[in-house]
C-alpha cells in the first residue's frame, strides 16, 4: 500500500488536533476581549448618558426659576446645601411648582436629592458627594454662599446659580443662568394687574374692534 493510500497518521492527527485547538483558544480570547470593550464601552456610554440627564434636570428647572410673592410660592432661598424656588419647569408637578434641590448625608458624602409637589424625594446624583456646594451670583458679578433676598429686595433673583462637587469620576461644576426678567412686586398680583390701567386698556381694544 502506497503513503498516499495509508491517510494520516497517529502522530499527524495529534499535530493537527493540537494546531486547531490553539487557533480556537485564540479565537476564543479574542471574542472575549472584543465583549469586555463592549461592555465597559456601554458602562461608560450609561455613565455618560445619566450624567448628561442629571446635570439637563438641574438646568431645566433652575434656569426656569420665577419669583413669587411671599404668601404664594415665595422667592428663591438658598444656601450652601439647599436651594427652594418657584420654578416654570418642575420635573412632576404639572405647570408652575415650589422646587427644592439639596444635600444630604455625612461625612462621608452627599447625595443631590431632588423633590416638588408631584414627585416626592428624588435622588439625582447618589454620590457619594464630596465638597458639594450651592453659590448665588448678583447682578453685580459678587458670587454668595446664601441667597435670600427680603421683600423689598431689588434683586429677588440671582443672575447665575452654581453647583459643584467632587465625585469619584470627577468633578461636578454647573453653572446656570436664570431666564427670567425681573417683575415688578406690584405686577405679581393679578387685582393690581387688573385695575385702572388695564381696565383702560380692555377697553381700547373693544373700541378698535367697533
Amino acid at each position: 500500500m502506497s503513503r498516499r493510500e495509508r491517510g494520516f497518521t497517529l502522530l499527524e492527527t495529534v499535530v493537527t488536533l493540537v494546531i486547531v485547538s490553539l487557533l480556537v483558544t485564540m479565537l476564543m480570547q479574542a471574542l472575549n476581549h472584543a465583549l469586555g470593550l463592549r461592555t465597559r464601552l456601554l458602562r461608560v456610554q450609561q455613565d455618560s448618558r445619566a450624567a448628561m440627564l442629571q446635570e439637563a434636570w438641574f438646568r431645566e428647572s433652575v434656569a426656569a426659576a420665577q419669583d413669587d410673592l411671599d404668601d404664594a410660592m415665595g422667592a428663591m432661598e438658598g444656601d450652601a446645601r439647599s436651594l427652594a424656588f418657584a420654578s416654570m419647569m418642575p420635573l412632576a408637578s404639572p405647570g408652575m411648582a415650589r422646587v427644592q434641590w439639596w444635600l444630604d448625608g455625612d461625612a462621608d458624602g452627599v447625595a443631590l436629592h431632588y423633590t416638588d409637589a408631584g414627585s416626592g424625594d428624588i435622588t439625582i446624583v447618589p454620590g457619594p458627594l464630596q465638597d458639594g456646594a450651592f453659590a448665588y451670583m448678583d447682578h453685580a458679578g459678587a458670587w454668595h454662599d446664601e441667597w435670600e433676598p427680603g421683600p423689598e429686595a431689588e434683586e429677588r433673583l440671582p443672575r447665575l446659580v452654581r453647583f459643584e462637587a467632587e465625585t469619584a469620576k470627577g468633578r461636578l461644576y454647573w453653572l446656570v443662568p436664570l431666564l427670567a426678567d425681573p417683575i415688578a412686586r406690584e405686577r405679581l398680583r393679578p387685582d393690581r394687574m387688573l385695575g385702572n390701567g388695564a381696565g383702560n386698556g380692555l377697553d381700547q381694544v373693544g373700541g378698535n374692534g367697533n
